[in-house]
Parts: structure tokens; C-alpha cells; sequence
């Protein structure tokens, strides 16, 4: 990790100087208005003191953005969440820190009990550094739909079963990382008791891995349930007389939905869709695995080996098994599809802060954290602070 004070990366063109606790650049100073020069400083802390607006119109400034959040990431840099040790864990931020992330949840994969429990214990156990960016945990599964399980294994698939999920939750209230969130499919039998149970643990909950109908999705969000897992993908598809789950969640306006933007798991005219829809309601995700930062070839997620060809990672029966898609190329990518920036922004970093009651993060403003991504005018990090701190410099 690079000491915390003075330091200088980039080159002569393109470099940029971050001052202690300090940092000059292209800032959104406002809800509404476009990129202005700006000055943010923050104390020993780490929280934002001062945003001060410069008197220049030098495009020569970095663009600083608020860090990425990624609520739905299984690995990187050859690790897995499921692997359950701290090292691996530890990998995986330093890799993601490359891309501008500075808050994810370790996502696990449906898997045999005794694995998700160990997965917990390191949860549990596991006692974070102020800079740490892993902030809790995501299950998806086991409770899904065998019918779109995607890339789960089916036998480890499990029905709801509310004295278990009762005892997994309870130790993990007060865990280093909490469970936030947990994918369910809302057509299992007793899904609305656990949604319930679980809401009432402060966990979040997904809808996800369903061919659920309307019926059964609209009783899931009363019961509780308030997102919807990587739109579109792994759940029936939508039909003008049964909207289904991903009908729901292009109309109700009380759901978050996770989107995927590589290319491959939503078309990017299926993405301006949902974007046009519903910009204030995305969060978007990777669903990355340990692939990410590594050469084609074969790779963990979970008990499954994955294929990856450099583009996109599948079983070996074809079925997408993730993504190897980072928060910066999906920046670059919806850029290069004509979606805002400030739309982006929004769902990479305020709509998941907001959603997770992560309070002073996801915007840069007097009072936040800075947590910070900085680019280059290609979009390309920069660097990536954290509390104030460099986590990352190119």
C-alpha cells in the first residue's frame, strides 16, 4: 500500500499530484451541473472539509469521481470469495483497488452448508484494517430456483428452510462483515417468512434465480425484498400477458436492479432500455470472478472450474459463470454506449451507498469520506484513495 502523504504518479501530460489530503481536479461539486475544476480536501480522518471550485479551465485535470461500489463480485485476481481465507480475501482488494473500488461485498456462490459456513466463519473472524474495501457479504443461494439456477450447482440447491437461515444469520449481526445481502428466488416454497426473517436481521434481499410470476415477485417486495439480481439474466423472460419478475422490476419503482454491463449478459440497446426506465433505480454490478486481471484459461468460481476466453467466463456446457468485467471498463463502456456519465455515477457509487445506509459514502460533498477514484481523460485509474489514503497509484 502506498504510504499515506505525498506522492506523484501518471506521467509529465497526464500525471497528477495528490497533496496531503488534498487533491485538485474535474469534481461533480452538485446534484445537477456537469464535471467543474475543483479542490477537495479532507482531514486525518478522512472525511471531506472543503470543496472549493477553481478559477481555470484547464482540461489538463484528472477527472475524481467517488470510489466504486460493487455489492455483487465473486474473485479477482485468480481468487475466490468461496476459498473462505483471509489472504485470498485480502488479494481480491488490492486487485479491485486497481479499478477504483473502495467498498464491495465478498459474493458467494450457492455451495454445500458446511462451505458457506466457512465462508461466515472468515466473516466473523476476520478483523478488517481501517483501509479494508470488503464491507460484508452477499450470498447468492442457496434458497433458488433449480429451473434457473444459471451457473449454481443444483445439487447444492436448497429448500428455505427458516430455522437454518435463523441460525446462520445470528452470529453474523455483529461479524467484522456482516451479511448484507442474500439473492432468494421469491417461487420457493416459505420465501416470503425468510424474506421477512431476514429483513428483520437488517439483511437485504435480493430476488434473483427465479422463474417466479408476477404473483410470487410482487409478494416477495411486500414481504420485503427490495432488488432484484443482475437484470434479466437467470430469470423467465419478460411476457406481454405474464410480466413476471423482470416485469416487476421495470415497473415498480421501490426496486433496486442489479445490472451487468459487459455487453454480453444484456445487449447495450436492452441496457440504454433499463437506463432510460430507470436510471435512479440501477446499481450496477461485475458479478466478476477470479478471472479478472488474468490471462485466458481456466478458473475458479466456487466448486465450479470456468472457462474464460478473454471476453467472457462459461461452463463448459455454454451457460454464462459470471463476468470478467471491472467497474472502470463498465464506466468505459457505458460511456461508449451514450449514457451519461452522471448517470453512471450514480449507479456505481451513490445508488448502492444509499441503498446500503453507507452513510458518507457514494458522493464527494463536505462531511463524506473521500473515497476516491481519479482517471485519466480516458477513463483509465489514475489512482484510488480510500479515508483518505492511496490504496492504489498507476
Amino acid at each position: 500500500m502506498a504510504p499515506f502523504g505525498w506522492a506523484r504518479c501518471g506521467n509529465k501530460k497526464g500525471g497528477h499530484i495528490i497533496l496531503n489530503q488534498a487533491i485538485e481536479g474535474r469534481v461533480y461539486i452538485s446534484t445537477v451541473g456537469q464535471l467543474v475544476p475543483a479542490r477537495i480536501e479532507w482531514n486525518v480522518q478522512g472525511r471531506i472539509t472543503r470543496l472549493t471550485r477553481l478559477d481555470t479551465r484547464s482540461t489538463a485535470l484528472p477527472v475524481v469521481l467517488p470510489g466504486f461500489i460493487d455489492e455483487h463480485i465473486h474473485g479477482a485476481c485468480g481468487h475466490d470469495v468461496m476459498e473462505a481465507h483471509a489472504e485470498a480475501w485480502e488479494q481480491i482488494e488490492h486487485a479491485l483497488s486497481r479499478h477504483g473500488v473502495t467498498a464491495f461485498l465478498a459474493t458467494t456462490i450457492t455451495a454445500p452448508w458446511d462451505d458457506l459456513m466457512a465462508v461466515a466463519d472468515l466473516a466473523r473472524q476476520w478483523t478488517p484494517s481501517p483501509l479494508s474495501t470488503c464491507i460484508g457479504m452477499h450470498w447468492e443461494g442457496p434458497y433458488l430456483d433449480r429451473q434457473y439456477k444459471g451457473a449454481q450447482p443444483l445439487e447444492a440447491i436448497r429448500a428455505v428452510n427458516l430455522e437454518e437461515i435463523e441460525r446462520a444469520i445470528v452470529p453474523l449481526r455483529h461479524a467484522e462483515r456482516p451479511l448484507r445481502v442474500m439473492t432468494l428466488a421469491p417461487n420457493q416454497s416459505s420465501a416470503d417468512q425468510a424474506i421477512r426473517l431476514l429483513t428483520d436481521h437488517g439483511i437485504h434481499v435480493n430476488m434473483g434465480h427465479s422463474g417466479a410470476g408476477r404473483s410470487q415477485a410482487w409478494e416477495g417486495m411486500l414481504a420485503g425484498a427490495d432488488a432484484i439480481t443482475h437484470l434479466f439474466n437467470a430469470m423467465a423472460p419478460l411476457h406481454h400477458r405474464e410480466p413476471g419478475l423482470l416485469g416487476l422490476g421495470l415497473s415498480a419503482e421501490n426496486l433496486w436492479l442489479e445490472l451487468i454491463t459487459d455487453g454480453i449478459h444484456v445487449h447495450p440497446d436492452i441496457v440504454r432500455m433499463v437506463f432510460q426506465l430507470a436510471a435512479h433505480r440501477i446499481i450496477l454490478i461485475t458479478d466478476g470472478i477470479s478471472a479478472i486481471d488474468q490471462t485466458p484459461g481456466r478458473y475458479r468460481l466456487g466448486q465450479w472450474m470456468v472457462h474464460v476466453d478473454g471476453v467472457s467466463a462459461r461452463l463448459d456446457d455454454g451457460t454464462l459463470a459470471g463476468s470478467i468485467l471491472t467497474p472502470d471498463q463498465s464506466l468505459r463502456n457505458l460511456l461508449q454506449w451514450g449514457v451519461p456519465l452522471r448517470e453512471v455515477v450514480q449507479a456505481w457509487c451513490e445508488a448502492p451507498a444509499r441503498r446500503l445506509a453507507l452513510g458518507g459514502r457514494g458522493r464527494i460533498e463536505e462531511g463524506a469520506w473521500a473515497d476516491l477514484a481519479i482517471f485519466d481523460a480516458q477513463y483509465q485509474v489514475l489512482s484510488t484513495i480510500k479515508n483518505g489514503h492511496v490504496l492504489y497509484q498507476r
